[in-house]
């Protein structure tokens, strides 16, 4: 059987998890996945965090959101297929603690 590794559980790694499990509910034969995350979260880069620096480890923390950011990418970037953030909440962009929440949304179908 065919392994795969998604690399980062961020929007576009969960938009690959998801995209297979819509595969499996059609029927189709998927192939074993695990998703691998250096976060202890999954939201890659729509985590916001008050740490800065370096972890347990050395690594840098990865962190590009900041407390009052209002969105860290572009309206049609930002939108998953189906689930229009205007739909959703009544603006094209809504401010990034929203994002994680429309993440939800999104993957929960």
């Amino acid at each position: 059987m065919t392994k795969i590794a998604i690399i980062g559980a961020g929007p576009c790694g969960l938009s690959m998890l998801r995209s297979f499990e819509q595969a499996e509910k059609k029927g189709e034969k998927i192939p074993e996945i695990v998703c691998f995350d250096k976060q202890d979260d999954w939201g890659g880069l729509w985590n916001y965090s008050w740490r800065t620096g370096s972890d347990q480890y050395g690594d840098p923390i990865p962190n590009s959101m900041y407390r009052y950011l209002w969105s860290n990418g572009q309206k049609n970037c930002l939108d998953f297929p189906n689930y229009s953030l205007n739909e959703i909440f009544g603006q094209p962009i809504p401010f990034f603690h929203l994002e994680k929440f429309y993440m939800i949304i999104f993957l929960e179908g």
